[in-house]
């Protein structure tokens, strides 16, 4: 019962993408935003291979609650959906990143957990809108070698985020939106550059925590 009555309370953020997109980068970016503003953030994920995230690698000196880990390798379903509750019971959380794996989509993963919440008749879960994060350097490169999964990625999201543009020429950076937008006619198409901050205070707006 505890859990339910918090799942208001916590936007959960769903942030997918290929490995490599710099969806932990973009994710510890957002978490000192948030942490440094006095909210509560914790961080789920199932992708193998991306650095789990802590106080430490935020480097802000931050009580052990306000940034809490939970990582599994297992398949999505019942366990994401149990770990995701349990975390939210612990940490009761003002944000929850979740990061799945580079295969699963960002709507597979509301999906779940919506389903989830209507068996157990529990509170729904609040969510921000659906983002996927694409690595301009090699998307055509995806494209080519991961045609399904990119299309997949594209089409349920409802912000696309254009990142590392700093990689890649202004005229290879129009063909990149303009391919997305093919796929995706809806969805709000944002560039953003870690390198040089780009793009983060468009993300922290739609995001509306």
């Amino acid at each position: 019962m505890a859990t339910a009555n918090l799942k208001n309370n916590t936007l959960i953020v769903i942030i997918g993408g290929f490995l490599g997109s710099g969806k932990t980068t973009l994710i510890k970016e957002l978490g000192k935003f948030y942490a440094s503003s006095g909210k509560v953030v914790t961080y789920f994920t199932n992708e193998v291979g991306e650095e789990v995230i802590d106080g430490d690698l935020l480097g802000y000196d931050m009580d052990a609650n306000e940034i809490t880990t939970a990582c599994v390798t297992c398949n999505l379903k019942e366990v994401m959906s149990a770990s995701v509750e349990q975390l939210i019971e612990r940490a009761h959380p003002d944000v929850l990143f979740i990061e799945p794996k580079e295969t699963v989509s960002p709507l597979v993963v509301k999906d779940e957990l919506e389903k989830v919440s209507l068996k157990s008749g529990a509170e729904e879960y609040n969510f921000a809108p659906l983002f996927t994060l694409i690595d301009c350097s090699v998307f055509f490169k995806n494209v080519k070698e991961k045609k399904k999964i990119t299309f997949d990625q594209i089409s349920v999201s409802e912000v696309i985020v254009l990142n590392k543009t700093d990689l890649i020429p202004e005229n290879e950076l129009s063909l990149v939106e303009e391919s997305v937008r093919q796929i995706n006619q809806d969805a709000k198409i944002l560039k953003n550059s870690i390198q040089n901050k780009k793009g983060m205070d468009d993300i922290i707006k739609l995001i509306e925590i």
